[in-house]
């Protein structure tokens, strides 16, 4: 895989997005705000019953952050591929919640869309600690192309999971393969697991395929940012429930998923009062 430049606008919209944690997010500077957001700026939550849809509107979103308040968070991996940029967060409390943001940026550099997922965790600190970590050295010498990364994934998607198709979890995922989620351990071992049993057993409930529903994706470097719903299957709790989730992937010169991150907004259930949805 060879490597394309980066576009143009690339450092700047990352330096937008850095400062609407920093300054505005974190140090309650509601007058940058301005700056970063369109005036017709549209948020969006997952379409779930029981979840009420925000405010459109920059006025709107000085509102609720100036309700928020300034809010302790640390951005763990943030990435941008041309119009969109991708963030994960761990947004600190009585209660840890990870969460991802996906932005589109319209043609005068301001954010003028926003998506947003949240995930209370539960477990030790150390077990919180591991969801946002790093194991999987990234490999200096390779040269990766976004559009081939994101091809990649999508291929994965749709005809490793989709499919069941457990012949391809070789071609897909490296035997070393590391998960960042206690509910789903296991690596490599695991994912066979799943898509031999579990999807085979959906689909033929269900007449299939397995849904995977892709809403957005973005590669910078090699981590890959997905933002799809699905229906859970293979973690053992909330099988069968809709979700909305963003898997956060790093990727081999291979095109193999090397390292997995994950943020699961589950409908029904319910997200602490101290989650951050702006």
């Amino acid at each position: 895989m060879t490597v394309a430049a980066a576009p143009r606008g690339t450092d700047a919209r990352r330096a937008k997005i850095i400062d609407l944690y920093r300054k505005v997010i974190g140090a309650g500077r509601l007058e940058r705000l301005e700056r970063l957001a369109a005036p017709a700026y549209t948020p969006h939550v997952p379409v779930f019953s029981g979840v009420e849809a925000l405010e459109p509107g920059l006025d709107a979103l000085r509102a609720r952050l100036g309700r928020i308040g300034r809010r302790s968070h640390r951005v763990v991996r943030l990435i941008v591929d041309g119009d969109w940029a991708f963030a994960h967060v761990h947004w600190d409390g009585h209660v840890s919640v990870a969460g991802v943001d996906v932005f589109r940026f319209d043609s005068d550099d301001r954010i003028a869309e926003h998506w947003n997922v949240r995930q209370a965790l539960s477990g030790t600190q150390a077990q919180v600690e591991e969801r946002f970590a790093s194991t999987v050295a990234r490999d200096a010498t390779a040269s990766l192309d976004p559009a081939r990364l994101t091809a990649r994934v999508r291929k994965m998607l749709t005809e490793l999971w989709s499919k069941g198709n457990a012949d391809l979890v070789a071609d897909f995922y490296a035997e070393s393969y590391v998960q960042h989620n206690a509910d789903m351990p296991g690596g490599y071992a695991r994912i066979r697991e799943i898509v031999e049993n579990d999807i085979p057993r959906y689909i033929e409930a269900t007449g299939g395929p397995f849904p995977v529903d892709v809403h957005h994706i973005g590669a910078e470097g090699d981590i890959v940012f997905v933002h799809l719903s699905l229906f859970m299957a293979g973690i053992n709790r909330n099988d069968g429930d809709r979700s909305t989730n963003v898997d956060i992937f790093r990727v081999d010169r291979h095109g193999r998923m090397v390292e997995h991150w994950d943020v699961l907004q589950i409908e029904g259930v319910a997200l602490p009062p101290t989650a951050t949805v702006f």
